[in-house]
């Protein structure tokens, strides 16, 4: 009795792993020494017109002001097209908006170095946007992987 009930439940586990859906790829940010790993934080399903929102998948990173953050991709990320917007504040302390040139799975890119100007004060976000073409012409972002710096 006790070998056929631990079958069972042998068994059951393994049908529900089998069953797991499959989990979000991660973004990897590095940045002094220092690695977060993010999940989506925003996702759009384009076959259901749903959004996905998760605010635990947001990560925080300590970045000094004259070092570059490092972006590590995973291939279902790289597979597809994707660019980094990025936010930060200047010399003067005013906010500016910045983003990568959008890769292409042709480019075969699987990282990108984020580095400020010269002078800049501090990094507020980066995000690794993946972006998908509706109709095959209009381009949307679809998923956000985002990291901010903590406030000092």
């Amino acid at each position: 009795m006790r070998r056929a009930l631990t079958a069972a439940l042998a068994a059951t586990t393994a049908v529900l792993a089998g069953c797991a859906a499959p989990s979000d790829p991660e973004v990897t940010f590095y940045a002094d020494g220092h690695a977060a790993a993010a999940g989506p934080n925003l996702r759009f399903d384009l076959a259901q017109g749903r959004e996905y929102r998760d605010p635990d998948a947001l990560v925080s990173l300590r970045v000094r002001p004259d070092k570059p953050v490092q972006i590590s991709v995973p291939a279902e990320v790289s597979d597809g097209v994707w660019a980094v917007a990025f936010s930060y504040l200047d010399a003067q302390g005013q906010r500016v908006d910045g983003a990568s040139k959008a890769f292409y799975p042709s480019d075969n890119q699987h990282a990108f170095t984020l580095t400020l100007p010269p002078g800049s004060q501090k990094l507020l976000l980066a995000s690794v946007q993946k972006v998908e073409f509706v109709n095959g012409i209009e381009p949307l972002v679809t998923t956000y992987w985002n990291m901010e710096t903590p406030p000092e």
